[in-house]
């Protein structure tokens, strides 16, 4: 049980390494969303469009208007979550209610971001061990690590 029930809510028990590499990394991811929220949606880089979907596949004239509408609003969203989850990775922090799911939204964006930068797939997404001569193993270990984080904190959501 990665979720401690404590007076007013739930604590995180991640070692403390888990703990500042998942928080180095949505800085990061922090940091891109801000550059991507004043980029043109045309000009995102490849990795950052799962956060900013196409709504319109068949019609780039109503995609477009979609983006117009949306795209600050999105970015806005994606940095409210990835600004929260980073204060609630302080260690001994509470999870109050409503915190758990703004965590989950950060922890999924940055999990579809790393998926495309290591181009998963749904064959390989199960995978339960990393190659260790794959020159992205470490960064393949993260996505796993992310993934149980997510699924873990889903199935707290849950209950």
């Amino acid at each position: 049980m990665i979720f401690e029930p404590v007076d007013g809510g739930l604590r995180l028990t991640i070692d403390n390494h888990s703990r500042d590499v998942v928080a180095h990394l949505l800085g990061e991811l922090r940091h891109e969303v801000e550059v991507a929220k004043t980029t043109t949606p045309a000009a995102l880089e490849p990795h950052m469009k799962r956060l900013f979907p196409t709504a319109y596949h068949n019609d780039e004239q109503h995609n477009d208007e979609y983006r117009r509408l949306t795209h600050s609003d999105l970015a806005d969203t994606h940095l409210a979550a990835l600004n929260d989850a980073v204060l609630l990775l302080t260690p001994g922090r509470v999870f109050a209610e409503g915190d758990l799911e703004r965590f989950v939204r950060a922890i999924n964006a940055m999990r579809l971001v790393l998926g495309t930068v290591l181009d998963v797939s749904e064959d390989d997404a199960d995978e339960d061990t990393p190659d260790s001569d794959d020159p992205v193993a470490l960064q393949r270990e993260v996505y796993h690590y992310l993934g149980w984080l997510l699924h873990t904190s889903l199935d707290q959501l849950r209950k």
